[in-house]
């Protein structure tokens, strides 16, 4: 019997100040570079929903409200994308509007989130795959990071029938070259893909800067700051939040 190394990778993870489901996630996604591009593409997340009509009245209420239900899936992304970032806008809106920084560890469910008016990124991307998943689209968290500068974000990844699309769910950004869905595993890796997205995402985090000013980003998204945000995606992980 071999015994169990002293210390495993995934337990030098930092524990964030976050509390409730968001510090379970934080601490078990799986990285893409331990668990491989094809385990997480093509045996990770089931298309299969498992969400039961009724069983989260005020997330299909805003569906609804969104009538969406005739659109193309792309089409219902953006609308929920949209939604999430202007209903319930990043953390840093609520410490410019209340003037003072959103807690971290209010372990809400995703009604609450919505209710609160504000949240973090990682709280939006929850609200996203939900609402994505009421919309009968298969969806999922993704951990962006940059380990080296020590910045990062949390956006999601939608199943369309062409494929995975990667959302950017505090911008309403989608990540779609002309038609086609851009995972994120590609973003930063496929070098066409950077090319054609790193102007385009430092033009909506220069939108960013703008409304929140660079000392709110220096402590709450410094990825936001880099002269490419984009370098923000190099290190991925992935976990899955099911709407039920």
């Amino acid at each position: 019997m071999t015994s169990a190394p002293a210390v495993r990778p995934i337990d030098t993870r930092s524990r964030p100040a976050v509390g409730g489901i968001d510090l379970v996630q934080a601490l078990n996604y799986l990285a893409l570079d331990e668990a491989g591009e094809g385990f997480i593409y093509d045996h990770y997340t089931n298309s299969k929903l498992a969400y039961t009509a009724g069983r989260r009245p005020a997330l299909e209420e805003i569906v609804t409200r969104l009538r969406i239900g005739s659109a193309a899936p792309a089409a219902k992304v953006q609308a929920i994308a949209t939604f999430v970032a202007e209903k319930v806008p990043w953390a840093g809106f609520y410490e410019r509007d209340i003037g003072t920084t959103l807690r971290g560890d209010r372990a809400l469910d995703e009604e609450g989130i919505v209710a609160s008016g504000y949240g973090w990124c990682n709280e939006q991307a929850r609200v996203f795959c939900v609402l994505t998943q009421v919309a009968g689209l298969a969806s999922r968290l993704v951990f962006a990071g940059n380990p080296k500068a020590g910045y990062g974000h949390v956006i999601a990844e939608v199943l369309l029938p062409e494929g995975w699309l990667a959302a950017d769910q505090s911008f309403g950004f989608l990540f779609l070259h002309g038609d086609r869905p851009v995972r994120a595993v590609d973003i930063y890796r496929e070098p066409a893909c950077r090319a054609f997205f790193s102007p385009r995402y430092r033009a909506v985090c220069a939108k960013l800067i703008a409304a929140l000013g660079t000392e709110c980003l220096s402590h709450s998204f410094t990825m936001a700051l880099a002269e490419d945000p984009l370098d923000g995606f190099q290190g991925l992980g992935y976990c899955n939040h099911f709407a039920i």
